[in-house]
């Protein structure tokens, strides 16, 4: 069994070494669509997409290890707390320490690199997905 601090790592790591912006969209389910979207097409090792879970409540689509995983990473300081509106997290590491923690957990860097940038294009179609409903109100992050 695998424990969420790895997927913590894994996700927020890979996102810094694949994306300039340093701000992960939190809000309006587009993490857990985007999450979807990236292990559909087969980002990230075999272990993190069996390790990730994906139900349809009654607010959408839900990846059900997400909360752990971002609460996770705020109090191991990978990222910051949520803005005040809950639209994004900010990554608090440095390229480095995301090589460091990919390495420390058996991946290549310039794998992580590419998961980071699907995951960031899975970002993109999420919002496509969610700018629909008027529920939610995305903002610029």
């Amino acid at each position: 069994m695998l424990t969420i601090d790895r997927l913590a790592q894994l996700i927020v790591s890979s996102w810094k070494l694949g994306n300039d912006d340093s701000r992960i969209p939190t809000s309006c389910g587009i993490l857990d669509r985007a999450l979807r979207i990236a292990t559909e097409h087969e980002a990230f090792p075999d272990w993190v997409r069996k390790e990730l879970h994906f139900v349809d409540s009654r607010i959408g689509l839900q990846c059900i290890e997400l909360p752990s995983i971002l609460e996770w990473a705020q109090r191991a300081q990978l990222t910051a707390a949520p803005n005040p509106s809950y639209q994004y997290t900010d990554v608090q590491v440095s390229s480095k320490v995301a090589k460091r923690l990919i390495a420390g957990l058996g991946e290549s860097p310039s794998d992580a690199e590419k998961w980071g940038k699907l995951l960031q294009d899975a970002i993109a179609s999420a919002e496509d997905e969610v700018k629909g409903y008027s529920s939610c109100q995305l903002e610029a992050y």
